[in-house]
């Protein structure tokens, strides 16, 4: 039986540790990882290799050679370009007439092939599978089997809505000779994304076998340290290079520790090391061959590959260093730090944690390396959040890095496109605005400066303008202390995730080009953008039917770019106006948010104002002109399923057939308005980018220009006026429009959960409701007797949020208190 070895990786996540050399080349305990693999391989009765090979095929052959060396036969098949994993597999065709099996030259594991090979043969697949349980699914094919280990479904790489179990793909698979019929050689094509979809549907035997072992696909700099202590830990089973001259410290050929050294253990030291008297050498440390680690020097939990030189009293906690790193004394390398191969610290240089530093880069002595030279710290989740890139002002988001994510962003856009920038009012963000300005136009990419806008205004410029992209800074709502860059595409849209991982990639990577001296871009400002935005808000039509109404409206809004806004719109339909004002008169809102306590306050000003003037509603708006609350005549607050409802109500009876994107948590009773007035609706995602995206896709609400869509459930402004337009068209209160609409009742609760919990847990939810009616758009949602509930895993926060909708306040508390017991019983067992 042969195997083959998928070899063509890059590891770009890894960077500086593949800048020089092919991910499966990388070295664990001391050995390249595609070693470990053929190691695996040669355990389990595989006599021949073929290897698929893209970037650097010359550092894989030139190694591994035939591979009689290691005990087997090894070929090679090279790839002109990229061909996706089947198409690179294609390639060797012609050699894989009988069963056989796939797996990635760049991961590390001791799954027992021979048990997945029999379980293969026992089922009688076309193809298996070999899946295994991961703390964190996202960056995986999550899949579900039958009891007998049929595949029923799977999704590659899904965000935590998607997350219906905790069972991933490993890459390794085992395979008929009839798949190369389903496509051309050539032709690019992927396992995960096309050939297993394509089986499924064709019913073809397509089976997963859970597999127990270690297996990690070595996919960031955390998991590649992480690795090492595993290997150190046994907590896999790999052959470690050298002899154990006593529990858990391995050494290779002519090691030299002086007896005044201090080893700890577990740890490996490579082939003729020397440890000179008063080093330290830590538990979870592994130094590579002809390693020198001079007197008084320490590392600990370090991993350094071959030839590194610590000059004396130097320490290392926690870094990695390739090749050739010379740290001449004294120097400190701290925890998450890399070193990239020939790097050369001067006396006394410090490395500060998580700083990556690029290969044959030299530091002065005595200099201090924190994230300026090379900035690439990233947390365990994504650059990204629901909507946007958020941190702390000066903390988190610095100048620097907000010229790097626009050099990025601009680069993604290629050099000579257009890309807005703008910002709320607030100092910080117009300060780091003009930091994401610097790097935009070093990109080479030219730039509008809209000036102070809230986000709604700004996407309606950006297509306006015709710009490519557009960058908008923000206070972020939910932290008066952090900023929040919105990315916006041609649409005007949150960009798709596709981009933000493509971003995300770039940024941890440092791979992205700056232009040339003469090619920068330029920076134009664009003023008076307000007006436009206003004319495309309203309409002639429903103009005329508001200002009919001769509205009185009493308002309440942040002070900033809405001091401008709210009242021109007001105006503009002519409403009769009453401002209820700040707790003080006259007074300026902090630059911040409102606090939860503050926005009670003014609901309760606006309530008591509109009563007192006997007003037609109530009006308040934040800053960003994002989220609208009305209060209905009798001082009364209008809850956010009924604005919802209301919203839909307009669509569905005043534009026949229309199709009504709205998401996964929006009142059951939409599908009623539907198939009364002949419509459809489309649920989607919670995530802003879906509903966005399904909005525009429909055109419901189309710009001025018909090249953009006004987005209501994020353009409070929008939303206003459709409202508005409703009780015209209708001749009710907001009071009586209530009326027009079903009461349901609502609950929500969010309950703590650990990132690596989540998976496990929603593979058990699922497992105990999938007798029920389910829908996994977004999440899992369970419909019971009389309601609903949706169980869904936050993207940005170790939480789940759980949305339900029943007849009473009593049910829908239940069904929430229901799924959180779950939830807390789960993590406990």
């Amino acid at each position: 039986m042969k195997a083959v070895i998928m070899a063509g990786g890059k590891g770009t996540r890894l960077r500086p540790l593949t800048c020089n050399k092919p991910k499966p080349m990388v070295p664990i305990a001391n050995r390249p990882m595609m070693e470990h693999i053929i190691y695996l391989l040669r355990k389990h009765g595989f006599a021949e290799v073929l290897v698929t090979l893209f970037y650097l095929p010359e550092a894989v052959e030139n190694y591994f050679g035939d591979g009689r060396e290691f005990g087997l036969a090894m070929r090679y098949f090279v790839e002109e370009k990229p061909l996706g994993t089947a198409g690179s597999v294609r390639n060797a065709a012609a050699d894989l007439t009988e069963t056989f099996l796939v797996i990635s030259g760049d991961a590390l594991t001791d799954i027992d092939l021979t048990a997945a090979l029999r379980f293969h043969r026992e089922r009688g697949a076309t193809a298996t599978i070999i899946l295994t349980k991961v703390e964190n699914p996202l960056e995986y094919g999550v899949v579900i089997t039958d009891p007998r280990g049929a595949i029923q479904r799977f999704l590659e790489k899904p965000g935590w809505g998607e997350v219906f179990s905790d069972t991933v793909n490993t890459g390794i698979y085992i395979l008929e000779p009839k798949i190369f019929n389903y496509f051309e050689p050539g032709q690019e094509f992927d396992f995960s994304k096309n050939l297993f979809p394509m089986l499924l549907a064709q019913g073809e035997p397509l089976y997963g076998y859970v597999a127990d072992g270690y297996w990690s696909d070595i996919g960031n700099l955390e998991q590649y340290r992480q690795a090492h202590y595993d290997v150190l830990n046994d907590r896999v089973k790999v052959s470690i290079p050298g002899r154990e001259i006593k529990p858990g410290l391995w050494v290779g050929e002519g090691v030299e520790i002086d007896p005044g050294a201090s080893v700890a253990t577990p740890v490996l030291i490579g082939d003729y090391s020397r440890v000179k008297p008063g080093a330290e050498i830590g538990a979870y440390s592994v130094l590579g061959d002809y390693g020198i680690i001079q007197e008084g020097a320490s590392v600990k939990r370090g991993i350094l590959w071959n030839h590194c030189y610590l000059g004396s009293y130097s320490e290392v906690r926690g870094a990695t260093l390739c090749h050739h790193v010379y740290l001449k004394g004294k120097n400190a390398v701290y925890e998450g730090a890399v070193l990239g191969e020939g790097v050369e610290l001067g006396l006394k240089a410090v490395v500060r944690p998580e700083v990556k530093v690029w290969p044959n880069k030299i530091l002065d002595s005595g200099s201090v390396l924190n994230d300026s030279l090379i900035w690439a710290k990233k947390s365990a989740k994504s650059l990204f959040g629901a909507s946007g890139i958020s941190g702390t002002v000066n903390q988190e988001i610095t100048p620097e890095v907000g010229a790097k994510l626009g050099a990025v962003f601009g680069a993604y856009l290629k050099p000579g496109a257009q890309v807005t920038v703008s910002s709320d009012n607030f100092r910080a963000s117009r300060v780091l605005k003009r930091a994401l300005v610097s790097g935009v136009l070093a990109a080479g990419v030219n730039a509008y400066d809209l000036g102070t806008l809230p986000t709604p205004a700004a996407r309606y410029a950006l297509v306006a303008l015709g710009a490519r992209g557009g960058l908008h800074l923000r206070i972020d709502p939910r932290d008066p202390e952090g900023i929040l860059i919105q990315f916006i595409d041609e649409r005007g849209l949150n960009v798709a995730k596709s981009v933000e991982r493509a971003l995300e990639n770039a940024f941890a990577s440092e791979d992205f080009p700056r232009s040339p001296a003469g090619a920068m871009g330029e920076l134009t400002f664009v003023p008076q953008l307000v007006q436009p935005y206003l004319q495309g808000l309203i309409g002639p039509e429903a103009q005329k039917m508001i200002a009919a109404s001769r509205l009185k409206v009493v308002t309440s809004y942040d002070q900033g770019s809405l001091t401008l806004l709210l009242p021109a719109l007001l105006e503009e339909l002519q409403c009769k106006v009453i401002h209820a004002g700040t707790e003080e008169e006259g007074a300026e809102l902090p630059a911040r948010p409102r606090t939860l306590q503050e926005l009670l306050g003014a609901i309760s000003r606006v309530g008591t104002a509109v009563r007192e003037h006997q007003a037609d509603l109530g009006v308040i708006v934040d800053n960003n002109a994002e989220r609208l609350i009305l209060l209905d005549e009798h001082g009364e607050i209008l809850k956010e399923e009924q604005l919802v409802a209301l919203l839909s109500l307009l669509v569905l009876k005043y534009h026949p057939a229309a199709a009504l994107p709205v998401p996964m948590t929006a009142p059951q009773f939409i599908e009623d308005l539907a198939r009364e007035y002949h419509g459809r609706v489309i649920r989607t995602k919670v995530n802003p980018r879906s509903l966005m995206e399904q909005l525009a896709q429909e055109r419901l609400f189309p710009t001025g220009q018909g090249d953009g869509a006004f987005l209501p459930q994020f353009d409070a402004l929008f939303t206003l006026v459709r409202v508005l337009e409703l009780l015209a068209r209708e001749r009710v209160s907001l009071a009586g429009a209530k009326a027009l609409i079903p009461q349901v009742q609502r609950g929500y609760a969010e309950v703590d959960c650990p990132w690596e919990e989540k998976g496990r847990i929603m593979r058990n939810l699922y497992e105990e409701q999938k007798e029920r009616p389910l829908e996994m758009t977004d999440g899992l949602k369970v419909y019971h007797d009389g309601g609903w509930a949706l169980v869904l895993p936050d993207a940005e926060e170790p939480i789940f949020r759980i949305y339900s909708e029943a007849g009473t306040g009593e049910e829908a508390d239940a069904l929430t208190q229901y799924y959180m017991s779950r939830i807390n019983e789960l993590q406990l067992s």
